[in-house]
């Protein structure tokens, strides 16, 4: 499992203020979210000058780009030329209602070398998920859960288990009543962290955790990226506790008695 940290950018302006951020977290690649940024007059300028603005500050350390918001082909194929020129292969995009549009992005993305990875709000059934991989074909479908949003450690088993072979990525934040995007050590969040890992582990998870911040928090990255490798290293699949695989094999006879 690959640990990466998410930056949340709305304006060129806003990259310079990333400076001291990068220097402070020097050992960490980075998801750019770029959702703000898309609407904002910056997005309408060249895409060089753009590009080169960000790949100042950034360098080589971004492994995603991240736009949550529907957008319209004119819209994507700009994002496509900044990522081409950011040498950035990989995007995350909200999925579109209409399927055939999905259909065309995820083409239309692989001419430029880029894999696209869906983020859903919510994922009904396999089934469902095995239908867009069908209509998609031969692209492959690639997705990205998050562990806040469900409403508990049990919902966001089923939902990994349900998802299983198409996650690409999952979003760590912690949450506080319905407050989210808190560390995922933070003392007063309701998600034990320790536990999400074990059941990560028990599944054999072993794609890409982006921690996914406020950005007051953004310092904390540091802390908590060792925290969590640490944890990590120190829960081999063989030694899962017992709990944890009673949980994972409930939700999956759960699963299969549906």
């Amino acid at each position: 499992m690959r640990l990466i940290a998410s930056l949340k950018l709305r304006n060129l302006e806003g990259v310079k203020k990333f400076e001291k951020i990068l220097e402070i977290l020097s050992n960490i690649k980075f998801e750019l979210d770029l959702t703000k940024f898309i609407v904002s007059e910056d997005f309408q300028k060249f895409i060089p000058l753009i590009a080169s603005e960000i790949e100042d500050i950034f360098r080589d350390r971004i492994s995603y780009i991240k736009v949550l918001k529907y957008q319209s082909k004119d819209v994507i194929e700009r994002l496509l030329n900044l990522l081409d020129y950011l040498n950035v292969d990989r995007v995350i995009l909200k999925v579109p209602e209409d399927v055939d549009h999905m259909v065309d992005i995820v083409d239309e993305a692989s001419r430029y070398g880029v894999k696209t990875v869906w983020r859903f709000s919510k994922i009904e059934s396999f089934e469902t998920l095995s239908d867009i991989a069908n209509s998609i074909a031969p692209y492959k479908l690639r997705i990205a859960i998050d562990v806040a949003g469900r409403r508990s450690v049990k919902d966001f088993t089923r939902e990994l288990l349900m998802s299983s072979g198409y996650v690409e990525v999952i979003y760590l934040d912690n949450k506080d009543g319905s407050s989210r995007g808190l560390p995922i050590f933070h003392t007063s969040g309701k998600i034990n962290f320790v536990k999400i890992f074990k059941i990560l582990k028990c599944v054999g998870y072993d794609r890409d955790l982006v921690l996914n911040y406020r950005p007051r928090y953004y310092l904390d990255y540091v802390r908590d990226i060792e925290l969590a490798e640490s944890v990590i290293s120190s829960v081999g699949s063989s030694v899962v506790d017992k709990f944890t695989k009673k949980l994972v094999e409930d939700v999956m006879r759960e699963m299969m008695n549906l």
